[in-house]
């Protein structure tokens, strides 16, 4: 009766007989007797886990990895309870600590490369993929995971290469044409990746991934009736978050008075993007309520008055908003443009469908127009994070100088986050001022559509800010990738969201040089016109 281990071996038979409340029972008694057996803590906390008591879970799978914390095995539990509570951060982690722990172990090495590729850290997982190479040799899952990493990292021609050597190993998965069909896409070449993707999809015809990937390319070519479809697989991908239940589903019908609520997803570009179907939807019901990001709210408020928001933070909250009166269907905010926006046609023609706050902007001409006469404009040279492709669509002020340099005109920072620095030694460098309100670029939208409004011009590289000019209708030249995201379409100058956005495209991936003469061209144009 004093054995501790008895006590937990009992506990182990008990829960391969699925009798977990008896289990636990046992192994709490294990540890009063002995408190430092690991393998009892461990087993608690897959019990607690199987609950979903992550709380308890990850406190008695600390208690097992903290009492030996070189076994790998710990590490590696703690890490699936961390990642079922969603803390996918702090799973990687305790995996990375499983790996230190047992550096022969691919498997883990693998796994710790699926997480850093969720997470966007393909920096961080190249290296160890190309460990993975190294220790294990060119097998089908080591350069599978190698070629997500070098897609990761935009080396795309590397990554092409690395697929193909892959599936001449196997061609019985799907998931390697996929990264060949998302790099071949990067590369300009949509034929073959959309061969590449449907191949994926005849592997595994429930693939979510190889048709929301079709899906992009279908809105990327402006065939949006088959493009928001699949677009609709986005909610079927793995990703670093769960999403909220969306029941009972609005499914296009008339609403005939009925309540709806708009759930918040995505990013604050695809936001105010997915906002110029409120006027549609609002035209259908006698309650709209939409949930926004909280800098959006007064603006959003001040545009759609027929519509109630309320302020989403925490885009990871399982909890649902309570908008106070019953709701008889929800939906996705990105699922609005399904039932209203499936061709061209129906793409309203308009001169902004958000309004400022009128004496905040006239505040920001009168600040303007202290800078003295010329051209009011705005600039924005960086957009976006690792896993919205920063690299390929930032620059810096340096990279502008052809742009800035073109007299007659006084430049306004619109860029938003870490930005003093730069702009302070690009001003002593080449002696071209900036002026940054950060009281409009930091804070609440609102500002910054009121100094929006107030411009001349915004030049801008592919962020939320195109997005915000283009929905007030004010106009924005865009320096566009040669392969962008799927908002800015494959061809022409222009998008259909925002008829004042003039877009710049690369010729060729990664030439910025000629977009940037470009608008150099065309801002002195327009200087001279206004002279």
């Amino acid at each position: 009766p004093d054995s501790a281990q008895a006590r937990h071996l009992c506990a182990r038979a008990l829960m391969a007989l699925k009798r977990p409340a008896e289990a636990e029972r046992l192994l709490k008694t294990a540890l009063e007797l002995d408190p430092g057996l690991s393998d009892a803590h461990a087993d608690l906390a897959v019990i607690a886990l199987t609950a979903g008591d992550y709380d308890a879970a990850e406190r008695h799978g600390r208690a097992a990895s903290d009492a030996n914390p070189l076994e790998a095995r710990y590490h590696e539990l703690l890490a699936g309870v961390l990642e079922a509570a969603g803390r996918n951060r702090d799973a990687l982690v305790e995996l990375s600590a499983a790996l230190d722990c047992a550096p022969e172990r691919t498997d883990l090495l693998l796994r710790l490369c699926s997480g850093l590729d969720l997470a966007g850290r393909h920096r961080e997982m190249l290296p160890l993929a190309e460990r993975a190479v190294a220790e294990s040799g060119e097998n089908f899952e080591t350069l599978c995971c190698l070629a997500l990493a070098q897609f990761g990292v935009d080396d795309l021609d590397a990554a092409v290469a690395t697929t193909r050597k892959a599936l001449r190993l196997r061609t019985d998965k799907s998931a390697p044409y996929i990264v060949l069909g998302n790099a071949l896409f990067e590369l300009g070449k949509p034929e073959e990746a959309l061969a590449a993707h449907r191949r994926a999809l005849k592997l595994e015809p429930d693939s979510a991934a190889a048709r929301y990937d079709i899906g992009l390319i279908n809105l990327m070519r402006w065939r949006f009736r088959e493009g928001w479809e699949d677009f609709e697989q986005r909610l079927h991908i793995k990703r670093s978050r769960a999403w909220r239940s969306c029941e009972p589903r609005w499914n296009g019908t008339a609403l005939n008075g009925r309540t709806i609520l708009v759930m918040r997803e995505q990013g604050l570009g695809d936001e105010i993007m997915h906002a110029s179907c409120y006027p549609d939807l609002l035209r259908q019901s006698a309650q709209c309520h939409i949930e926004c990001d909280p800098r959006l709210e007064r603006l959003f408020a001040r545009s759609f008055p027929g519509a109630s928001f309320h302020p989403l933070r925490d885009l990871q909250t399982r909890e649902r908003t309570d908008p106070g009166v019953p709701v008889d269907v929800y939906s996705y905010a990105g699922s609005l443009p399904r039932y209203f926006r499936n061709g061209l046609q129906e793409f309203p023609s308009h001169d902004g469908y958000l309004t400022p706050d009128r004496q905040q902007v006239e505040h920001w001409r009168k600040q303007l127009a202290a800078l003295g006469p010329g051209l009011k404009v705005g600039i924005s040279w960086r957009g976006g994070v690792a896993v919205t492709r920063r690299s390929r669509r930032s620059l810096d002020l340096m990279q502008l100088l052809p742009v800035l340099s073109v007299p007659g005109v006084h430049w306004i920072n619109l860029q938003y986050g870490e930005r003093a620095r730069e702009i302070s030694e690009f001003t002593a460098a080449q002696g071209i001022s900036i002026a940054d309100w950060p009281e409009a670029i930091d804070g609440d939208y609102d500002n910054t559509a009121a100094l929006v409004s107030a411009l001349d011009l915004v030049i801008s590289v592919c962020t939320s800010l195109v997005h915000l000019t283009g929905a007030l209708g004010r106009p924005a030249w865009v320096m566009t990738p040669r392969i962008p995201e799927w908002r800015y379409g494959l061809e022409h100058d222009t998008m259909p969201w925002y008829p004042s956005v003039r877009l710049f495209r690369q010729p060729e991936r990664g030439e910025w040089q000629p977009v940037i003469a470009k608008i150099g061209d065309g801002l002195r144009a327009k200087v001279t016109g206004q002279n």
